[in-house]
């Protein structure tokens, strides 16, 4: 007499199979978006506030007194959300310095030959730039290690430098061959600059200063004219309580607002761009006006034109 089996269902089919694979049927691995990205770096910029060893808190003696986060690979400051999580980082590792570089970038110095290499065990940050229209879609994103995780660091920086200068001189050989009366020339190689300039000149945080992103603003403004900013105990306290409750804000019951990072770094860039902005157009129309007057005055007040410029100076 036969003996009726049973027949294994799909599922368990699959279980099996998937099992006895050594490779997996499935890629179960989900890619993280721009907004688990975002989540994450609101997460760490909380914590560093919370520890109060932020960066973007004075010190003792009351002033923020930091250089930027830079990027090792053409001298350039970071912006926005890049310049403050990059400056978070490197206060988390008590780095020397806030010189940083990407993944990219040490693989590119490996492919060339230099014996270089990130620290075994170190951990970097990843920052993603999206579409400023749509801030779901990220349209690239970059792994930065400080140097301080970096092996042989020195000889990155050297080769990054060689790159710099190759690519300046190719530029200017350009811009004389094609535009002789251009003053390009004149520019420094981007190899030559002092990205560790200290503070000497210092600036006062606004007294009207509400809020976060009016704070950052300031910070930046600071950062990018290479002056210390001084902070009360007062203002530096409140940043931080509304930084942190706008961090952990909900935009509904139960749900966090994961682009709350994004929203408070992007309005401080907007405003202390529109604020440099203002400066710039001030100084213009102030060089602009400035001959007008000299030759004006010897005309309506009839006097010698070299007391009048000696009177002006």
């Amino acid at each position: 007499m036969e003996t009726k089996k049973e027949s294994a269902s799909v599922a368990q089919f699959e279980n099996v199979i998937g099992n006895a694979s050594p490779m997996p049927l499935y890629n179960n691995k989900k890619e993280k978006s721009s907004y688990d990205y975002f989540s994450e770096l609101g997460r760490e910029l909380a914590d560093s506030l919370s520890s109060g060893k932020s960066p973007l808190l004075p010190g003792k003696d009351g002033f923020i007194d930091i250089q930027p986060a830079f990027n090792v690979k053409n001298n350039d400051k970071l912006e926005g959300m890049f310049q403050i999580m990059l400056l978070t980082k490197a206060a988390e590792l008590n780095a020397p310095s806030n010189a940083f570089v990407t993944f990219d970038t040490v693989k590119k110095a490996q492919e060339a030959g230099i014996d270089c290499k990130v620290a075994k065990g170190s951990k970097g940050i990843v920052l993603p730039a999206v579409d400023e229209s749509d801030w779901s879609k990220i349209t690239f994103k970059n792994t930065w290690f400080n140097l301080s995780q970096i092996e042989n660091a020195d000889k990155l920086v050297e080769y990054c430098n060689s790159e710099m200068t190759k690519q300046y001189e190719k530029d200017v050989a350009f811009i004389r061959e094609k535009h002789p009366n251009s003053d390009y020339a004149e520019k420094k190689n981007p190899a030559s600059r002092d990205m560790s300039k200290n503070n000497v000149k210092a600036m006062p945080l606004n007294e009207k200063t509400e809020q976060p992103f009016q704070y950052l603003a300031q910070v930046l403004n600071a950062l990018h004219s290479n002056r210390k900013l001084h902070v009360s105990p007062q203002q530096a306290e409140q940043f931080k309580n509304k930084a942190l409750a706008m961090l952990d804000a909900e935009i509904e019951p139960g749900k966090k607002d994961v682009l709350a990072i994004k929203k408070l770094t992007n309005s401080a860039q907007a405003l202390y761009k529109k604020n440099l902005k203002h400066l710039e157009e001030i100084s213009a129309g102030q060089k602009k006006t400035a001959p007008e007057i000299k030759k004006a005055s010897p005309k309506i007040e009839k006097k010698p034109p070299v007391r009048e410029y000696g009177r002006e100076m």
